[in-house]
């Protein structure tokens, strides 16, 4: 269950008034599943009969052209407001910088935050109950803005079992914690690999990493 916003929020901008809660998914480590977490999420909670976004943020390496396949990937801007129109696929409003049609981005870290700022001030998400925000690894400058700019209702964090993927994923848990965004969830990703012939489990990466981080920060 969702928490109401902080009251220490920024105001929320004009793109998002209709958008009761924005959930960011992240881990300061790359490739423990964020992007999975998050389209899994949002599809979960379009299921259960809520209005759901997806922002892709990560603009060096988007990930959700990859994952979902919808009919016409392009966003559209109108020329007269800077407003962008969001893609639709299956219900979901999502946006990506892989569906402007300019593939990953090569530029500097604070134009990177600019143009996640863009897209997630200037789309006209519409009214939604959800907002998912698949975050870029790290705690930079991405993170830093995003945090700030926009009334951030919760975290959930994605970790996978290894110590050196626990000790990034506490970065990310102190960085939420310093910006006054509740983390409300920890996902262990890759846990383990079912046997396909005997059913058992196989602990390739290790065991128990969420487990710690779960109790050391009393995150569920």
């Amino acid at each position: 269950t969702a928490q109401p916003a902080r009251n220490d929020a920024p105001e929320t901008v004009e793109g998002l008034r209709r958008v009761r809660h924005i959930i960011a998914v992240s881990s300061c480590k790359g490739g423990v599943g964020k992007s999975t977490t998050s389209v899994n999420l949002a599809y979960t909670l379009a299921m259960m009969g809520a209005k759901v976004g997806i922002l892709d943020a990560d603009v060096y390496g988007p990930s959700l052209p990859t994952m979902i396949s919808p009919e016409s990937p392009v966003l559209e801007m109108d020329k007269d407001t800077g407003t962008i129109t969001p893609v639709e696929y299956e219900g979901v409003q999502v946006v990506s910088f892989g569906f402007a049609g300019q593939g990953s981005a090569i530029m500097r870290g604070p134009m990177v935050s600019g143009l996640i700022n863009q897209l997630l001030t200037t789309t006209d998400w519409g009214e939604l109950d959800y907002l998912i925000l698949d975050m870029p690894p790290g705690t930079g400058d991405i993170q830093l803005t995003l945090c700030q700019v926009v009334p951030i209702t919760a975290a959930v964090v994605v970790t996978t079992p290894q110590k050196l993927a626990f000790i990034d994923v506490e970065k990310g848990v102190r960085m939420f914690a310093k910006l006054a965004v509740p983390c409300v969830s920890v996902v262990e990703n890759m846990s383990y690999f079912l046997c396909p012939d005997c059913s058992n489990k196989h602990y390739i990466f290790g065991n128990g990493g969420a487990k710690k981080i779960s109790e050391k920060h009393e995150i569920p």
